[in-house]
């Protein structure tokens, strides 16, 4: 250990569109604090999710592999879910930052199993998916010992099953984003004062449904009329089937309109406790000795190409595309754009970058992106990146998505394919898979994600040669 050692925050969201954020181009949600972390960071403008539901995508960040090689495909306790515990072997994130004599701490959405601390964390146990983090003993504790009782008013429900939306008119301390800041808060307290560099992960359950909001967070939207998503009317007729299972009843913009305003409150919500989170780190003379990081796990549809809801079935870049704002340790001047593709398996290579694990050590599905933080001139850096979907619940259903310049291909096993031309249809209404002008452009496209799955060991390959080549 040395001491140019840098502490990290990573602070991770679940299912939030790049589209909230100032910098991805948002217009309506309010993020101030966001907005100012950004501009003293890299922002990464292509970054992908390795799997777009939230076990897989968690066990990449912990493990920097892929699904098929993590085998935890699919949410725990479900089909294609081969733990419903993460393993604890040496190669794990918290295993690894712990050889590197790093303490380290997690609160908040787990998704792996019992818990972080199975796997050498210090924090917080929350098993299961936590459904929005409010039913677990350690928050209902929390309010106890300090005198609040949360109360949710004006629930809306009905555009997708089992979703729902409610104001919290208690106040701000009563919320679950309030209350994993103060745990956050209290584990890296204990971190700062002793001798070893610190990693902590902070996990909020939102924006993901439950969307749940206190009154001054809706108001900065209750009047508002927003408009429609630029693709939630799609009338095309060659997209995959699939996609009905995660579609609404619903297809009028009305009946998503409350479930959007509440989704950008509950990122408010979120902001203002980042907001606080990095005023303790500057209170406390660590902001300056400590790498941020800003993520999601995946996105969020919220009603785009005709009403669809959730995520998964779909490869659609409000669902694989996924925020990354670094901070490094010497804060920039201004922001920083970058535009190489990024993934999810890259997250775990880049934290152990950071901690000092050498290279041939870190890199495993990933690699890490601290010299594109760092403006190093990278010259071999991937040209594309893959989102891979395994389905979802009890439907189990193969996609590969692959981004290569402006083009985007998903394979559809089972299902027609996809290939969009983001330069021309940035919003995906327009499936150019049967188009003779791109039958080119397909055929690299598809020969590239062979390339990939061997090169990855991806056991669909076989299958995927046999139905597409």
């Amino acid at each position: 250990m040395t001491q140019k050692q840098p502490n990290i925050l990573f602070i991770l969201t679940d299912q939030q569109r790049v589209d909230t954020l100032k910098a991805y181009g948002g217009q309506v949600c309010q993020t101030p604090n966001i907005d100012r972390l950004m501009e003293e960071s890299v922002v990464f403008d292509n970054t992908y999710a390795s799997c777009p539901v939230c076990t897989p995508a968690r066990a990449s960040l912990q493990t920097g592999l892929y699904p098929h090689n993590h085998e935890m495909r699919n949410n725990t306790s479900e089909p294609g879910c081969r733990y419903d515990e993460l393993p604890n072997k040496p190669e794990l994130l918290s295993n690894q930052l712990k050889k590197q004599q790093y303490n380290i701490g997690y609160t908040g959405k787990w998704h792996l199993g019992l818990g972080p601390t199975k796997v050498g964390y210090a924090g917080d146990d929350f098993a299961g998916h936590g459904a929005g983090g409010h039913g677990y003993q350690q928050y209902h504790n929390y309010l106890k010992a300090n005198g609040l009782e949360v109360k949710h008013e004006n629930k809306v429900t009905g555009h997708y099953q089992g979703h729902w939306a409610a104001e919290v008119v208690s106040p701000v301390e009563t919320t679950v984003e309030y209350f994993l800041t103060e745990q956050a808060i209290h584990y890296m307290d204990n971190f700062r004062k002793a001798s070893n560099p610190f990693y902590f992960q902070l996990n909020f359950w939102g924006p993901h449904e439950p969307y749940v909001a206190p009154t001054k967070h809706l108001d900065l939207y209750r009047d508002m009329e927003l408009d429609p998503w630029p693709n939630f009317y799609d009338e095309s007729t060659n997209k995959p089937s699939i996609h009905n299972v995660k579609r609404s009843k619903y297809n009028d913009w009305k009946t998503f309109e409350p479930y959007v305003k509440h989704y950008f409150a509950n990122v408010s919500l979120i902001d203002e406790q980042i907001g606080r989170l990095v005023n303790y780190l500057k209170e406390h003379d660590l902001y300056d000795d400590t790498i941020i990081i800003f993520s999601a796990d995946h996105g969020e549809s919220l009603g785009i190409h005709g009403g669809l809801c959730d995520k998964n079935f779909f490869m659609y870049e409000e669902i694989c595309r996924i925020p990354l704002i670094v901070k490094p340790q010497q804060s920039l001047a201004e922001t920083r754009h970058e535009e190489r593709f990024v993934g999810t398996c890259d997250f775990y290579s880049s934290i152990l970058d950071w901690a000092g694990v050498p290279e041939d050590e870190h890199n495993r599905d990933g690699r890490s992106f601290v010299p594109l933080v760092n403006n190093e001139e990278v010259s071999d850096w991937p040209d594309h990146v893959v989102t891979e979907g395994n389905g979802l619940a009890e439907i189990l259903y193969t996609q590969r998505m692959l981004r290569h310049g402006h083009m985007k291909y998903i394979f559809n096993c089972g299902d027609t394919d996809e290939l969009y031309d983001l330069q021309n249809d940035p919003y995906e209404l327009v499936n150019q898979v049967d188009n003779e002008a791109y039958q080119e452009s397909l055929r690299q496209m598809r020969g590239l994600l062979a390339s990939w799955m061997e090169e990855h060991n991806d056991r669909a390959l076989a299958q995927y040669k046999d139905l597409r080549f």
